[in-house]
């Protein structure tokens, strides 16, 4: 037997407040949870970064599920980049103040940068091409796969996007599985549960979306609730009556006061836990009345921009040309293909 994949690291730094302005505030990764005073987590790709206070988990704490444990000294952690993100990285660190330790070439011919975080743990960005690692799983012609979705309008604009690949695949519905509560914080979040909901309950690849309309003026709502605004019924046309009537209570009446982009995280999910997870975005702005009939959800009321159409007068191919969620799946695509 051999484990199958690293899940989490962990690094310890006593200072957990400055821990997570640089880990969130600079690196931008997304924060998970804490325990104030014990401990940080924080999503990392298909992986957990976990920051500890060592002299707190030294002992175990009443209540607490975590067992104890700690470290002393620095860490190592190194995190994946290509060729152009390392230069990107290099001068975002710098603005930032922090320094940059060594920036080597490695015999395989891949890059290095080494740099600290507040505790003084040892961070590192790399090409991956430093190590030769097994390739990513793939999806092969005919093979089956699950669209975590009971909206039949989602399971269409997927297989059209899957049809080049061979591969026509069911809806969470025809199987009969229910519908998990979408109780994260973000797409990203809510396209991981439901891809693992599927890829669990039954025994197959699982692809997730969670997307949604983020509306500037309305402080990015209604994002991640988009469905929830439609109601128990799916009534997408209460949803953009409410967006409409929200704007127009604000005075946001004009263009410029009333742009928009649609999100869209796909996340695709093995029985066994693996997964990836990929995002895709369009901007625009918001239309009324609807126009247009052909699309789903908000998409009579979104002008990609540059167009003159809504999503819901296009043509179905004109809108998977630009599509948030042909953005994403293009990404996955590259990934799993």
């Amino acid at each position: 037997m051999r484990p199958r994949a690293v899940l989490e690291t962990i690094l310890y730094a006593e200072d957990l407040v400055a821990a997570r302005r640089f880990y969130e505030g600079i690196l931008g990764l997304e924060f998970r949870a804490e325990e104030p005073g014990r401990h940080l987590f924080f999503y990392c790709g298909n992986q957990m970064l976990l920051i500890f206070d060592p002299r707190c988990t030294a002992e175990a704490k009443s209540g607490s599920h975590v067992p104890p444990h700690g470290a002393s000294g620095a860490g190592h952690l190194c995190f994946a980049a290509g060729t152009a993100e390392l230069d990107r990285w290099r001068t975002h660190l710098q603005k930032q103040g922090i320094a940059i330790e060594s920036d080597m070439t490695w015999d395989s011919g891949g890059r290095s940068i080494y740099f600290r975080d507040p505790a003084g743990n040892s961070l590192e960005f790399a090409e991956p091409k430093i190590w030769t690692l097994p390739r990513p799983r793939r999806l092969q012609r005919g093979d089956d796969l699950v669209v975590a979705t009971h909206n039949p309008g989602k399971l269409k604009e997927m297989n059209e996007l899957l049809a080049p690949f061979g591969i026509v695949a069911q809806s969470a519905s025809d199987l009969g599985l229910a519908e998990p509560e979408e109780t994260e914080t973000t797409f990203a979040g809510n396209a991981r549960l439901k891809a693992e909901h599927a890829a669990t309950a039954s025994g197959l690849p699982a692809l997730a979306d969670d997307s949604g309309l983020c509306v500037d003026a309305l402080s990015g709502e209604p994002g991640i609730y988009s469905a929830r605004w439609a109601g128990p019924s799916k009534d997408f046309a209460l949803a953009m009556r409410y967006v409409e009537e929200k704007l127009r209570a604000q005075g946001d009446l004009t263009p410029e006061r009333r742009t928009a982009h649609f999100v869209s995280a796909l996340c695709i999910a093995w029985p066994d836990g693996h997964n990836l997870v990929f995002e895709g975005r369009v901007d625009g702005t918001l239309v009324w009345p609807p126009r247009g009939t052909k699309g789903f959800g908000y998409d009579p009321i979104f002008a990609p921009e540059g167009q003159t159409q809504t999503f819901g007068e296009m043509e179905p191919h004109a809108k998977y040309a630009m599509s948030h969620r042909t953005r994403a799946f293009r990404k996955l695509t590259d990934a799993i293909f």
